[in-house]
């Protein structure tokens, strides 16, 4: 993907902000499907915690400084706050480095993802005796 130019005026900008909503959005998901079909149903909860982990610690309303020190050390660990940080350079404007760290970033979240849902997939696909035949309760 390239750099929007800046003569190019705001069309060019917005479909580069597009396109990495794009990706925002994909890994994203792909996170929360590695985490639903490795834990199951229990992913579902633990993809909420990872949800609000991330709100909290991303320094999208006040700055990471006030918030407690557990919370400034995960910050790095989560793709959201490389988010927050890469749409404020956009929307506010100057170098776009901190933009692409946080597209790297975001990919590898995204193969990241990808690869532990393939993996948690294959381990589903074997099965065992006693998957075939469970224990009756009655």
């Amino acid at each position: 993907m390239r750099l929007p130019a800046l003569t190019s005026g705001r069309l060019e900008l917005r479909r580069f902000q597009r396109n990495r909503l794009t990706r925002i959005a994909a890994a994203f998901l792909a996170v929360i499907q590695w985490v639903n079909a490795r834990f199951g149903p229990v992913g579902r909860i633990l993809a909420l915690a990872l949800l609000m982990l991330q709100l909290t610690s991303a320094a999208g309303t006040y700055p990471i400084e006030t918030s407690p020190r557990f919370f400034q050390a995960i910050r790095p660990y989560l793709p959201m706050s490389w988010v927050v940080d890469g749409v404020r350079r956009l929307i506010g404007g100057g170098q776009l480095t901190v933009v692409w760290q946080g597209c790297a970033v975001l990919a590898a979240f995204l193969a990241g993802g990808l690869a532990l849902t393939a993996l948690a997939v294959r381990r589903d696909r074997v099965w065992t005796v006693r998957r075939l035949h469970p224990a009756l309760k009655l």
